[in-house]
């Protein structure tokens, strides 16, 4: 066996995937953010600042390397040499992502994380960023929401009434995480009060979605209809939730109004006109007029209400003696 040596694995590091895909397999990947690829075939494979993540099947890597060794399953010896031999294009040629030859990885059962013995701590959190009692209830009572065994949001998504996906948000920090085994196809969404509507609103987290609902409830403004969680920015749940609901006519492009969140935003608007099968769907886009979010866009409303409450009763100086 050919040793290689330390200047070969240098070299070979050195590859990022990016340009490794946009030479070797350029019809495999998209832009879906201001700084950020996906894989067509799997919206859950993220590329940014030269590092890659495979969120569905938890693995990642900051290299070419890596994914040929992780994601193509192809020996560390010949991975090298492919990458500083200029034999890649003998060894990978038509190898696109979504005709992997090697056998694939077998995917995590879904599991649902341990459930705490109360949800309090989720409530708490959830209180504090101005979800109201009612629909936080709704959630827990559907088995849509509960709180972890570590104390963490555990948001579910529902096939009818059986879990087929889930993410954990942090009561205490800023951790975020889809549950592996996963299934994107159902994100976690918030189902209407009159299940005749049409209308859909689509939104990135599930705080996000329960802020649209909450700030509806806060401005009795009547609108009625499901929410949908992507789950980030890929379109894998909105097209898998279009199927199963085929009498939805309007749709509502919630998204943050961030840089990533305009792109999703054009793009998901662009793949449902170029697709016959939403023809018939109206499209309005409906940013966050606050912040860069609903959640915080909700943050300002009630602070807001706040200002007003307190200048409607100002409180009296105590006398001076």
């Amino acid at each position: 066996m050919p040793l290689l040596s330390e200047e070969q694995i240098r070299r070979a590091k050195s590859v990022d995937l990016l340009s490794y895909l946009q030479i070797h397999e350029p019809d495999s990947i998209k832009k879906c953010g201001a700084n950020e690829y996906c894989l067509k075939a799997h919206d859950s494979f993220k590329i940014s600042n030269g590092k890659w993540h495979w969120f569905s099947q938890s693995i990642g890597g900051a290299s070419a390397l890596d994914f040929l060794i992780k994601v193509h399953g192809i020996g560390f010896l010949e991975a090298v040499q492919s990458l500083t031999n200029g034999t890649v294009d003998t060894v990978h040629q038509n190898n696109q992502f979504s005709r992997i030859s090697s056998p694939p990885t077998p995917k995590k059962p879904f599991l649902l994380p341990p459930q705490n013995k109360n949800n309090d701590r989720v409530i708490a959190y959830l209180r504090g960023r101005g979800i109201g009692k009612g629909i936080i209830r709704r959630c827990i009572e559907f088995g849509m929401l509960y709180e972890s065994v570590n104390g963490r949001c555990v948001f579910v998504g529902m096939d009818g009434s059986i879990p087929k996906f889930a993410c954990e948000r942090g009561t205490m920090d800023s951790g975020k995480k889809d549950v592996s085994g996963s299934n994107k196809q159902f994100s976690f969404n918030l189902p209407p009060n009159n299940p005749n509507t049409t209308n859909l609103a689509i939104l990135e987290s599930p705080i996000d979605v329960l802020a649209h609902h909450e700030i509806h409830s806060i401005g009795r403004t009547g609108w009625d209809g499901y929410r949908l969680s992507l789950g980030g920015v890929g379109s894998t749940a909105l097209k898998s939730f279009l199927d199963r609901h085929p009498k939805i006519t309007d749709i509502h492009l919630c998204l943050d109004a961030d840089d990533a969140g305009k792109d999703a935003t054009n793009r998901i608007a662009k793949e449902l006109l170029s697709d016959a099968r939403y023809k018939q769907l109206r499209i309005t886009v409906s940013p966050p007029p606050v912040g860069k979010d609903y959640a915080d866009t909700l943050q300002a409303i009630i602070q807001m209400n706040f200002e007003k409450t307190k200048s409607c009763h100002p409180i009296e100086a105590e006398p001076v003696i």
